[in-house]
């Protein structure tokens, strides 16, 4: 059944009264998307709001996460931001706490039996979009990264299962780095380095002291671990610079690496991009303890947006238990709804469950910085450090500890 077929239930469903509007009201509704998200399910969602509100125009507008947070931030400045957000988590707290997304309480209290939020929704990916008592977001996809590997890489590598610990892991990297071919690919982006350091144990922000602790002896000792695996160990590259976060998947789909840190985003690009390729999802690796990153996009309204009651009526139809199942089955995203994860689809399919599977030990890594209303500052921060270690082999411990002495002085201001 297509996707056409497959949510025109929910299409007829989602008219909403609230949305009848003749031509001559019509207007352009303007949305900012990830583009790795540019599913067909949403292409779906978008053609069916504009056929039942004749002369509306969705304007879906598609950015990688940097350049959609520096235009988000500009288009706040001047009150001309879009009407409805896909964004990341930390930006809830950040923006709801500055007054520039809507409250949705109204919203919620008029439809929420209807739609079955928030109790059909995992409880942390509703905590995750709440401020101040406040709900200023939707959760649209839950996920964690998991460690996806090329299984014919490792079996000739003599190995038939993947890593779960740090040793294993070193002993496939170096095994499968050969003619050309990297046993592990690493990705500039912040988020991907957090598993390592969570899993020696480390932590990024304590609320107790409202320090950063990423400058901790087990944080230093991971983030030294994976720069060694490029400088020391030579089993990985350089992680690819700039803004777009695929680089390693498309190694790892071009069949260059043996293994990757990534999450269900790009289980799709993998499968549309190598058929042939024979590839599986292992647990989260452990060291001192197993754990991941936690993550996952929310719909938001800003405060200034000019058609706050369309936008509310399109998180609906993109938040459906429908439109879930399509755009997850068809591109292997994890979901926040219960009822997603009990349906017989999302079951029977072996990546979904199996990155599922590393949710319960999975964390967001700027939760607890989040409500202070300073996590982009101190993440540029992290990051700027990342990448002097990272790309100029500069010592690990000596790089974080002054990193996390500026950003401490920041949180004291």
């Amino acid at each position: 059944m297509g996707i056409v077929a497959r949510l025109s239930r929910h299409m007829a469903l989602g008219v909403s009264a609230l949305l009848l509007t003749t031509a001559a009201q019509a207007e352009t509704l303007t949305i900012y998307w990830n583009a790795g998200h540019a599913y067909e399910a949403y292409a779906e969602v978008i053609k069916g709001f504009e056929a039942d509100n004749p002369g509306w125009t969705v304007q879906w507008e598609r950015y990688q996460w940097p350049e959609m947070r520096t235009k988000l931030v500009a288009d706040f400045s001047v009150k001309n931001a879009p009407d409805l957000v896909s964004g990341q988590g930390p930006w809830i707290s950040e923006f709801g706490g500055q007054g520039l997304l809507m409250p949705l309480d109204d919203y919620i209290a008029a439809d929420g039996k209807t739609i079955g939020y928030p109790d059909d929704w995992y409880d942390f990916s509703v905590e995750r979009n709440m401020y101040d008592g406040k709900y200023y977001g939707i959760q649209m996809h839950l996920t964690c990264v998991a460690l996806v590997y090329n299984v014919d890489m490792l079996k000739d590598a003599g190995f038939d299962a993947p890593p779960t610990t740090w040793d294993e892991f070193m002993n496939v990297a170096r095994a499968t780095t050969k003619n050309g071919k990297f046993g592990f690919v690493p990705n500039q982006v912040p988020m991907y380095h957090w598993p390592w350091i969570f899993q020696n144990g480390g932590d990024y922000y304590d609320p107790a002291t409202n320090k950063v602790t990423y400058d901790s002896d087990a944080a230093i000792e991971a983030v030294q671990f994976l720069a060694d695996m490029i400088h020391k160990d030579q089993v990985a590259p350089l992680p690819v610079a700039g803004v777009d976060y695929e680089g390693p998947q498309k190694l790892f789909t071009a069949g260059r690496a043996a293994m990757i840190l990534t999450g269900p985003w790009d289980v799709g690009p993998i499968k549309t991009g190598n058929p042939n390729l024979n590839w599986d999802v292992a647990p989260g690796l452990t060291n001192e303890r197993q754990m991941t990153v936690a993550g996952g996009v929310g719909l938001m309204i800003p405060a200034s947006a000019k058609h706050p009651d369309q936008a509310w009526e399109l998180i609906k139809r993109f938040t459906s238990l429908e439109t879930e199942l399509v755009a997850s089955v068809e591109n292997g995203m994890t979901m926040p709804r219960k009822s997603w994860g009990e349906q017989e689809a999302t079951q029977a399919d072996p990546v979904l469950n199996k990155f599922g599977q590393c949710l319960p030990y999975s964390r967001e890594v700027t939760a607890l910085l989040d409500p202070t209303g300073k996590t982009a500052r101190v993440e540029e921060m992290f990051k700027s450090a990342m990448e002097d270690i990272l790309y100029n082999n500069k010592p690990a411990r000596d790089v974080l500890t002054q990193s996390a002495a500026e950003a401490n002085a920041y949180l004291a201001n």
